[in-house]
């Protein structure tokens, strides 16, 4: 019912299909997911549209997320920046002020595998900040992946 549901949010919102996951691309041997992301005409508005995958030793995060929301509906939203740093430093000062919460950090042990993973595409500064901040760090063929949740908006996780 991926693409059914596919289309029809495409319809509303005039997203058009931004890429393709499959369990084989963010899957585990534990977990897994298939994902078709829509975007809005600039490609700064992003939105996943998730299936859970079957078959696996631990029940899908999708699967937990349909069953806690009661059915189909908005997981998250991806919003993309230019410096992901000063967009995060801003956020954090507005949060104070009645902004979003965000997931704590990840620890130290997480930000020294991923700097070794990933190498020297960020300075030592930048590294700082990123630790500093929460924001997670992960490299592909396609290049680096930097990202940050917030905390669930209500009682459920189903929408950060």
């Amino acid at each position: 019912r991926l693409i059914e549901h596919l289309e029809h949010v495409m319809g509303f919102t005039g997203f058009h299909e931004f890429a393709e996951f499959v369990a084989e691309d963010v899957g585990t041997v534990d977990s897994g997911l298939n994902s078709m992301v829509l975007a809005d005409n600039n490609e700064m508005v992003l939105l996943p549209i998730n299936e859970p995958t079957f078959g696996t030793k631990r029940k899908s995060q999708i699967q937990t997320y349909l069953e806690q929301n009661e059915g189909p509906g908005l997981q998250h939203l991806a919003l993309k920046t230019h410096n992901i740093i000063a967009t995060m430093r801003e956020m954090h000062a507005r949060s104070r002020i009645g902004g979003l919460e965000f997931q704590a950090a990840a620890g130290p042990e997480y930000y020294r595998k991923a700097a070794q993973k990933v190498g020297d595409v960020l300075t030592p500064e930048e590294w700082a900040a990123v630790e500093q901040l929460g924001i997670l760090v992960d490299q592909d063929d396609q290049g680096v992946l930097m990202q940050v949740f917030t905390k669930p908006l209500g009682d459920r996780p189903t929408i950060f």
